[in-house]
């Protein structure tokens, strides 16, 4: 059997108490990482397409405006040889649509987004399994292990200070 060459308890203990505070830091790091995760899955997933859906019956109600405020304005009658040219009115049109297909092309993009999002999150939560098996399993382990070492060493320590003792 091979001997320790055990240069300090204190060492070991030492390390011991520093891997219990890195345990508990990277705990609440991946804790930290989960939230943000969840955070921008769930804004991704429910405030985006309710978000962007809101604007785009904004956009329907304004494309319906402007489409009447033309109509009105093609009603007004013309006065002597006065034809209302209506550029105002057709270009808020345009404009109303123009945003209507911009709405229209987001809602579609943050479905895409959104599933992608979802694949992504779900391979990092499956990525951080693995460091949860190092949290709760090998770490403890390992401090539990650490701990039989320095009790091994400190009543090997005591026996070997007894014998010089006597």
């Amino acid at each position: 059997m091979a001997g320790a060459n055990v240069k300090s308890i204190e060492a070991i203990r030492n390390f011991r108490v520093a891997l219990i505070r890195f345990t508990e830091k990277v705990a609440d790091a991946v804790e930290s990482m989960k939230d943000q995760v969840f955070h921008a899955v769930s804004w991704v997933e429910l405030e985006q397409p309710r978000h962007w859906h809101q604007q785009e019956l904004t956009a329907y109600d304004r494309v319906s405006e402007a489409r009447i405020q033309l109509e009105v304005s093609k009603m007004r009658k013309e006065t002597a040889d006065f034809r209302p040219s209506l550029i105002e009115e057709k270009q808020a049109l345009r404009a109303a649509k123009r945003r209507l297909e911009y709405c229209r092309q987001k809602v579609q993009l943050v479905k895409a987004a959104a599933f992608k999002v979802r694949h992504e999150a779900d391979e990092f939560q499956g990525r951080l399994g693995q460091v949860d098996q190092v949290l709760e399993t090998d770490l403890p382990n390992m401090i539990a292990m650490l701990e039989r070492m320095l009790t091994a060493l400190e009543a090997y320590a005591e026996v070997s200070t007894k014998d010089v003792d006597e």
